[in-house]
């Protein structure tokens, strides 16, 4: 490695560590004392409270590494500016390219080290905290069996299987209920198309009743029924995370499953982009981080640069959720909304960078 991309490093690794276990140790230790008590309440253990905040912390460090990256670029980059060496290499006609580029791949490898976490790291570890604090502490039923294509949930003597649960707009499609005897047998079964949930109850729309007793069975065919379920929409928001809990290209696969049979697939397409635009934005905020600090003057101070990219930093989160928030209610597109951040940000890097250099 060349002098200067190493001396800019060694600048720049330090106060990223260092802001990245100043974020991880202020948010663990605000999350236990908001929580210990009711796990305390429910009986957990030493260690099942160690393991859920130790489980956490890789999901912590996803959302710290943007802030943290800004952080070290504007103090790398302002403590060298103080100090003159900038102005020393731009005297001895060193090229500005020389020491930006090594933090902006730096920044390039923190986006891929963040999707690589968020993807092989954090999303498994979802399902353990999950387990731990929605199940155990929230009382929240998880669903008998699930995988991309079939949604199993058992309720007592009831086992429902759907093809497609659209939380949006609480429908059951393509779905069969089977209820079962006390001796475990089948005692009645309905198909339907469609099962909505009204403010009178559950709705099934084109369907068929099968009832079996004494050995004979009955058939009644039906367009609209109301059904007298003990479920409601709450308990099936168990069974939500799981498809956030698979990996991208599996995601990918099912959200083109569900928009070939003709459903809306809106939420998943909303974090496909997200599980992209969200580590890219590492990148963003480093370059960005680099620019307000190539801007200051040589006096300017390292805690007016560190607010300035604190302020960044907040403004760009703002951005961003509101775009995925317009974007999981439908009203912008959900690539346009869920990379509006990245995209009006990534457009003031450039602009300031070709204002910096003259061109």
């Amino acid at each position: 490695m060349k002098i200067i991309p190493k001396y800019v490093l060694k600048h720049f690794l330090p106060v990223f560590f260092l802001a990245n276990v100043g974020f991880v140790g202020i948010y663990l230790v605000v999350d236990f004392f908001e929580r210990v008590d009711r796990m305390l309440q429910h009986h957990l253990g030493f260690r099942e409270i160690y393991l859920y905040f130790l489980f956490k912390i890789p999901m912590i460090l996803t959302q710290g590494i943007p802030m943290s990256a800004i952080i070290a670029a504007i103090i790398a980059l302002g403590m060298m500016k103080r100090n003159r060496e900038l102005m020393a290499m731009e005297t001895a006609g060193i090229n500005p390219g020389h020491y930006v580029a090594p933090l902006a791949l730096a920044g390039l490898l923190l986006s891929l080290l963040h999707f690589g976490l968020a993807e092989y790291v954090v999303r498994p570890l979802n399902q353990k905290l999950y387990d731990t604090w929605d199940v155990k502490i929230e009382g929240k039923k998880p669903p008998l069996w699930m995988n991309p294509e079939n949604i199993w949930y058992r309720e007592k003597d009831t086992i429902y299987q759907i093809g497609l649960y659209d939380r949006k707009h609480r429908v059951m499609r393509l779905a069969s209920i089977f209820f079962m005897a006390p001796d475990f047998s089948l005692a009645r079964r309905i198909d339907a198309r469609s099962i909505t949930w009204t403010p009178k109850g559950w709705l099934a729309k084109e369907g068929l009743i099968v009832s079996y007793h004494a050995g004979k069975t009955d058939q009644q065919w039906f367009n609209r029924e109301m059904l007298d379920l003990k479920i409601t929409p709450a308990d099936f928001k168990s069974g939500e995370i799981l498809p956030h809990n698979l990996g991208w290209l599996d995601l990918y696969r099912y959200t083109k499953n569900i928009e070939r049979e003709g459903f809306s697939a809106t939420p998943y397409e909303v974090d496909l982009n997200m599980r992209i635009a969200l580590p890219l934005a590492t990148l963003i905020l480093t370059l960005l981080g680099m620019l307000v600090a190539l801007r200051q003057g040589i006096h300017g101070g390292i805690a007016a640069g560190v607010g300035m990219s604190l302020l960044v930093a907040f403004a760009f989160i703002a951005v961003s959720n509101i775009g995925s928030s317009l974007a999981s209610a439908g009203t912008l597109p959900p690539f346009l909304g869920v990379w509006a951040g990245n995209i009006i940000f990534g457009s003031l890097a450039l602009y300031f960078w070709l204002r910096q250099t003259g061109r």
